[in-house]
């Protein structure tokens, strides 16, 4: 065989002959093998993806269904208004069972006053001054006037409950160690003082009422058992805790 041919070299195309070819041949720009319509003809500029949060879809679900209530609140049935955000439409109160405070949003444009008992059960249909329990509220991010109000507050709601407390705290009260009893557990109350206070219910086998406890252990029973309260609700390291071992009221 005789020597091969080299290959001669092929002429480059021309590129403005290639423009020229592919004006005439696909004036209207679309990619071979792309998506049908760029984002001025209706891809995702228009369409977008369906059920979006302009058109009611995922955004819109989460806002038509309630918000859950906080769990700490489901066995509590009435409340006593702390404060009232009348702007807000917003009240803090506080719970009767275990004396928690939770925050409230307040039916239309009423007026909500302090201690007034307010139901906040299970049963929507009975709640007659509010809408929702919104959450849990903190004593420390309360306004002055209502930590000011707090011990008369807790105090109300002892008397209220006067013979369980005197039933269950000082008629049960004992000696703690050798050294304290549980009378020492309130405010201004030292070892002479509990002493006094043991004697007075000897006296009588049990206090009758919290008339009673007062008459014969010379004390305000109602006024220091919620300064303790109030102290355990400011101290939340303060043991023991007597509001943990007298509540929840039991009628």
């Amino acid at each position: 065989m005789g020597r091969q041919e080299v290959p001669k070299p092929q002429p480059k195309p021309d590129p403005s002959q290639q423009r020229s070819d592919g004006q005439r041949g696909g004036g209207s720009g679309q990619r071979p093998g792309g998506r049908p319509g760029g984002r001025n003809q209706g891809g995702r500029g228009q369409g977008g993806r369906p059920g979006g949060r302009g058109q009611g879809g995922r955004g819109q679900g989460r806002r038509d269904q309630p918000r859950p209530e906080p769990e700490a609140m489901k066995d509590e049935s009435w409340a006593r208004v702390l404060e009232h955000d009348a702007k807000a439409g917003v009240a803090t109160v506080m719970a009767e069972k275990t004396l928690a405070f939770c925050r409230v949003k307040v039916k239309g444009s009423d007026v909500l006053t302090v201690n007034q008992r307010i139901y906040i059960g299970k049963d929507r249909s009975k709640r007659e001054a509010i809408t929702a329990i919104i959450g849990m509220a903190h004593l420390d991010k309360m306004s002055n006037m209502a930590k000011a109000d707090l011990p008369a507050l807790v105090q109300m709601f002892i008397e209220e409950h006067g013979q369980y407390f005197v039933d269950e705290f000082y008629n049960k009260a004992g000696p703690m160690s050798l050294k304290q009893h549980s009378y020492e557990l309130l405010p201004d109350v030292g070892p002479v003082k509990a002493r006094n206070m043991v004697k007075a219910r000897d006296q009588v086998g049990v206090f009758a009422s919290m008339d009673e406890l007062n008459s014969l252990a010379k004390i305000k029973g109602a006024e220091l058992l919620a300064q303790r309260f109030v102290e355990e609700m400011e101290d939340k390291t303060l043991v023991p805790r007597l509001i943990e071992l007298l509540l929840p009221v039991e009628a």
